[in-house]
């Protein structure tokens, strides 16, 4: 019985996230979720009391999937240069793999005001992150220039989101396909990097 019922959450949230993905909160309608998960609303209701309750339950894993490699990556004692190759490569392919879950975060966001990565701390996590001590050591050494760390992970974030989101327009200024869409990105892999370790690197 505990495995059915696991069985019947599972069904039910991954339907919801890929309705929520691509409709929105506003825009998804319970019984949709229903139809998409083969079961009846009194199922959905029964396991999730509203739609708000099933919304937040797949925001905060999508969040954690789409925000938990970066804080993870900023906290390995990894080289600043190889951690910064890491970080674009690692999230790269994640927003390549799921290019809806940017707009779908953004678009909480824009409605509780932040107040989800409030409560997460995501403020307090790169102020005491390895990332920043190293930017701090590196930097009282000589080797780059002062910077905040919020000024890289911005940097890098919106490098790979912007033409995620904007993949319409980017795949028709250059003539692209879905696969020359992604070999647009993976060459970005190389370029970010390159573009922060030159900006960072006194000369």
């Amino acid at each position: 019985m505990a495995e059915e019922k696991q069985d019947a959450e599972i069904k039910i949230k991954e339907a919801a996230r890929r309705v929520f993905l691509a409709q929105g909160y506003e825009g998804t309608k319970m019984r949709q979720i229903a139809e998409a998960a083969g079961v009846n609303l009194a199922m959905i209701n029964y396991y999730f009391r509203s739609k708000e309750q099933l919304f937040n339950s797949i925001y905060a894993e999508t969040f954690s999937q789409f925000i938990g490699q970066v804080v993870q990556l900023i906290n390995e004692s990894t080289p600043l240069e190889v951690k910064v190759w890491k970080i674009v490569d690692r999230y790269c392919d994640f927003l390549v793999e799921n290019p809806l879950v940017p707009g779908f975060i953004l678009s909480k966001q824009r409605v509780d005001g932040g107040e989800f990565f409030k409560k997460l701390d995501v403020r307090g996590v790169i102020e005491n992150s390895v990332f920043k001590k190293q930017l701090a050591e590196e930097t009282e050494k000589g080797n780059i220039r002062s910077t905040d760390p919020l000024q890289v992970i911005t940097v890098i974030l919106g490098s790979l989101v912007f033409p995620i989101m904007a993949q319409q327009v980017v795949s028709y200024v250059g003539g692209l396909d879905n696969k020359g869409f992604r070999e647009f990105m993976e060459e970005r892999k190389q370029i970010i990097p390159e573009m922060i370790m030159a900006y960072l690197k006194v000369k």
